[in-house]
């Protein structure tokens, strides 16, 4: 009986050792054409890169380690301006790659990673053809920009535009009921409606994401962005901040009471913000007498680049920084991830409207004055 006992207790424990938990995650790489160098692994988390590295020999590297869930992590190799996104989980993972194309490493043994690519060399490659196509006809158009195109001829691309964003949101919300269970949709999510941003899409993304997937890093990230977000929906009293203006003087949003303001988010380096910028001025020059106020915020970290395309774009009205680019606190407390952005404020401070640009902009003016 007992030679028995201590044979089953040595199957068990022969048992238990197969079919050992990975507690961890080890990753072999191979870098063809690189005997020797330094690699990194990196992420970002609270505004703080995490980093580690490891040595290249006879082409080969490793890493070990432990995350406590699946984040995606960003390959680099020493000496090159390439990097491949990955996802880094407690796995056996394998990365080849060749020095010269960092960024198409092939990365094996990570589900959500073959997840993550699955719909950015599927249903994204597909978007952005289609995008890519739309945008040549364009550019042949307007002379890449050195015509402007009367809105009869403008009229067909934007519906293009339109159909196509309708076509990306299908193609998103199809894959994440594919794989709702995958934290890779969650970043890719975050990545394609949070971050642009389109805050009604992703609240309906994450109701579909499974309960793990809504308390993972990524899925926690669109809930603190949705809830930021909704403190600026329209009826909200619109966070009050105090910023410099040009001259160096505070300048308090809530001063403005009393005024319709529009608290326009943009930066000197945003194509989008300075072609956006001659509606802006022409609904201040129309409207600025009857009670419409402008507060520019920058988010330069350069004051001269500020001042020049301040001057340049002919912005007449109140500016404010705190020249810490996408640090600005006011752009922070109102859940900006994209300029242009925009507040419309009533006369009590509460927020009318979001992004109004173009006609739009110049449509709700009209009916708050009554022209």
């Amino acid at each position: 009986m007992r030679t028995k006992l201590l044979a089953l207790t040595a199957l068990v424990f022969l048992g238990a050792s197969a079919f050992k938990i990975q507690s961890g995650y080890k990753i072999n790489g191979t870098i063809i054409g690189a005997n020797q160098g330094t690699i990194y692994i990196s992420h970002t988390i609270g505004g703080k890169e995490i980093v580690d590295s490891a040595s290249i020999k006879n082409s080969s590297f490793t890493f070990s380690g432990t995350v406590p869930e699946a984040m995606l992590y960003t390959l680099k190799l020493k000496g090159s301006k390439q990097q491949k996104m990955f996802f880094l989980e407690n796995k056996q993972i394998s990365i080849v790659s060749h020095k010269d194309s960092i960024f198409d490493a092939k990365v094996t043994g990570s589900p959500e990673t073959d997840t993550y690519y699955g719909f950015y060399n599927g249903p994204w490659k597909i978007i952005t053809a289609k995008a890519g196509n739309i945008y040549r006809r364009l550019d042949s158009a307007n002379q890449k920009g050195k015509i402007t195109l009367s809105p009869e001829q403008r009229k067909p691309f934007d519906d293009e535009f339109k159909n196509l964003d309708i076509l990306n949101q299908k193609a998103i919300k199809d894959y994440v009921m594919a794989h709702s269970s995958s934290v890779a949709v969650a970043a890719i999510v975050e990545d394609r409606f949070i971050n642009y941003p389109y805050p009604e899409q992703a609240t309906e993304m994450y109701a579909l994401f499974n309960p793990d997937v809504q308390k993972s890093f990524y899925g926690r990230a669109i809930k603190a962005s949705l809830d930021l977000t909704n403190k600026t929906a329209p009826g909200k009293l619109a966070p009050d901040f105090t910023m410099n203006d040009v001259s160096g003087k505070a300048v308090k949003l809530s001063s403005l009471r009393g005024k319709y303001v529009l608290v326009d988010f943009w930066a000197s380096w945003c194509a989008p913000c300075r072609k956006e910028n001659p509606n802006v001025v022409a609904a201040y020059k129309k409207y600025h007498n009857k009670g419409f106020e402008i507060l520019g915020v920058s988010l330069d970290s350069k004051k001269e680049s500020w001042l020049k395309a301040i001057s340049d774009d002919g912005l007449a009205w109140n500016h404010v920084s705190d020249l810490k680019g996408w640090a600005n606190t006011a752009a922070s407390a109102h859940g900006v991830k994209s300029v242009p952005a925009s507040f419309l404020l009533d006369r009590d401070g509460k927020v009318i409207a979001k992004d109004l640009r173009g006609e739009a902009l110049n449509k709700k003016l009209s009916e708050i004055f009554k022209d």
